[in-house]
């Protein structure tokens, strides 16, 4: 039963990951008409917003597929220079690329304040995950590594839950601006709070041997 509903899991979030990839025939150039999201942003889609909207499309979905294929390689040791070297990549195209990009865009976001402060306080915990990921790795506490590279990785992924629950509100009729502003939140704190809660902390014996050095000390 726990595969079935982790493959489900798997097809629904891959389809819209396809979704959101198929709208983007509306993005290049800009379509104010047929495009739900860039509907009503005519005048408003200037300067930093249209620089900072452009840098998100690409590297929001590109950061995702990097933490997947992390998520995927992370204790194989195999794959131990490919995950460090995907692992910077990851760190770099977070901090300078999704998470500044995503700050100005949330202050455009729709239904006013407290969805701006949603997704706010998303793209400034995305990269307290990514900068402690980074960090654990470096000082080889793996445990901690992989539980914030898990927290980092749903909040990249937590867009998809967001427009999957938007979806569902429309096809409901109960889509209004308050739905949209809890979703803002929810979206992204419910699946947190849920793997706190099946993942509870764990104290890691800073002498385990470590599956592979992601951050090889410096007489590796």
């Amino acid at each position: 039963m726990k595969q079935i509903a982790v493959c489900a899991a798997v097809i629904l979030s891959l389809k819209v990951f396809l979704a959101i990839l198929y709208q983007y025939r509306w993005y290049f150039p800009a379509d104010f008409d047929a495009s739900p999201f860039l509907s009503g942003r005519r005048y408003t889609f200037v300067g930093i917003y249209r620089a900072a909207f452009y840098a998100h499309l690409a590297s929001g979905p590109t950061s995702l597929l990097l933490g997947t294929v992390l998520l995927l390689s992370g204790g194989r040791p195999g794959w131990s220079v490919i995950h460090r070297w995907l692992g910077k990549t990851q760190l770099i195209l977070v901090l300078l690329i999704v998470v500044p990009s995503g700050l100005v865009m949330a202050l455009q976001a729709y239904a006013g304040p407290i969805a701006e402060i949603g997704f706010m306080a998303q793209s400034l915990l995305l990269a307290v995950t990514v900068v402690a990921a980074a960090a654990t790795a470096r000082s080889r506490r793996f445990l901690d590594h992989q539980r914030w590279a898990q927290r980092c990785y749903i909040l990249l992924w937590s867009p998809l839950l967001l427009r999957i629950v938007a979806g569902l509100m429309i096809v409901t009729d109960l889509e209004s601006e308050w739905t949209y502003r809890i979703n803002a939140w929810a979206s992204w704190l419910v699946p947190l709070a849920i793997y706190e809660l099946v993942h509870p902390p764990r104290h890691e014996n800073s002498c385990a041997e470590p599956p592979f050095d992601v951050y090889p000390s410096p007489e590796n």
